[in-house]
């Protein structure tokens, strides 16, 4: 590509992977030397929709966990490319509430668009970007068959148990690239344990365990907390909450009630979870397919806590089978779990093996180099679009 051409990268804010791995994904394409426009495809529909959207999903998952298996199994039932009169309806509402991005990219005139959400893939089907060819990035240790749609030129999927699914489902294989999750490119380049701990004003001798309360309401968040409070180990605890002000209070309440054993900082929205990873030695938290992924790309271990219906439970099952995770259910089991792995070295130091071996910290550079195979090197370049807005994205 020559520094003219243009990639736009659409996530969705559904959850934060999908948005922290389109931002993985427009730095690793600055590092290539490739210019890249990260957007969010909520933020060009309307806000009732983007409210309801957002609010619907979370709170079914939370309330009626069951209904939303039971919906997403019967849709993915016979995963095609080809889809099925409820996704052809779900695409056709998705570009009635989103009428606005399809402007933008019109004018923003992208050489490749990278999908992290399957959501904008019927947004901007081919009728929208013509020959420009389209990539998606799965963002989960599984894919529904909401990511399969038929505009899509190249996959690129977490695993390599994940490609297969995709060729039985038909996918051409010559389509679909086992790359790993995109993650910051600061992954590849981790500093020590005690480095990390140093910068971050940790003790060097007391384990790290690094909580991500992201996802969790607030009582389950409480409850988790006290757990980890009742472990019979001497631990230092990070506890990290996003953007959610509820988390926070919940968490700085924990730590202002410290055990005998465990001490817990709270912080809320943190732009250096590299370095958080590097001073851990465990992580703690729902497995949502970036944090798994980030894990691992630290080669920390993960244990993991109440799990979304489909694919955070594909999450699970990815690590459980690598033996990079441990599975805590019910909460109350979390102290005695816990407290066995940290007292047995060797299963922990398998443990941190297994994720090292699986971890994917190159998965942003691999993408960006799969997609720009997908650009034809002869295409004439194109001059610099007039009248789009600079703080897209």
């Amino acid at each position: 590509m020559t520094p003219s051409r243009r990639v736009l990268i659409v996530s969705a804010s559904i959850g934060g992977g999908h948005v922290a791995a389109g931002r993985a994904l427009e730095a690793a394409f600055g590092e290539a030397g490739v210019p890249a426009r990260h957007v969010d495809l909520l933020d060009y529909t309307s806000a009732p929709f983007r409210a309801l959207y957002r609010r619907s999903y979370f709170d079914l998952v939370r309330t009626a966990p069951e209904m939303v298996e039971f919906l997403g199994r019967r849709l993915d039932r016979s995963p095609t490319e080809l889809p099925a009169r409820s996704r052809r309806v779900g695409r056709r509402l998705a570009r009635l509430a989103s009428y606005q991005l399809p402007r933008w990219v019109d004018a923003y005139r992208p050489d490749l668009v990278v999908h992290t959400h399957f959501l904008s893939t019927g947004v901007l089907g081919s009728r929208r970007t013509g020959a420009v060819p389209q990539a998606v990035v799965v963002t989960d240790y599984g894919a529904h068959a909401l990511w399969l749609a038929p505009d899509v030129a190249r996959y690129f999927v977490a695993a390599e148990e994940v490609a297969v699914h995709l060729r039985a489902s038909g996918v051409d294989g010559a389509r679909v690239a086992a790359t790993g999750i995109p993650v910051d490119p600061r992954f590849a380049r981790l500093e020590t344990p005690s480095a990390a701990r140093a910068r971050l004003g940790l003790p060097p001798d007391v384990q790290v365990l690094l909580v991500s309360l992201s996802g969790l309401d607030a009582a389950t968040a409480a409850r988790l907390l006290e757990e980890v409070k009742r472990t019979p180990w001497p631990l230092r605890v990070q506890a990290i909450c996003g953007r959610s002000s509820d988390l926070l209070e919940v968490a700085t309440a924990a730590a202002a009630d410290p055990s005998d054993l465990v001490r817990i900082d709270a912080f809320g929205m943190r732009q250096d979870v590299p370095t958080l990873l590097a001073a851990a030695d465990l992580v703690v938290g729902k497995p949502g397919g970036l944090t798994v992924a980030e894990a691992l790309a630290a080669g920390r271990p993960f244990v993991v806590v109440d799990p979304y219906p489909l694919q955070e439970e594909a999450n699970a099952t990815f690590l459980l089978e690598h033996g990079a995770g441990l599975r805590v259910e019910p909460l109350t089991t979390l102290p005695h779990k816990l407290g066995t792995l940290l007292r047995d070295p060797a299963r922990f130091a398998a443990m941190r093996d297994a994720a090292r071996a699986v971890g994917r910290p190159h998965a942003a550079r691999d993408v960006v180099a799969g997609a720009l195979e997908l650009v034809a090197p002869e295409a004439a370049p194109q001059a610099a679009p007039e009248g789009v807005p600079e703080d897209a994205g």
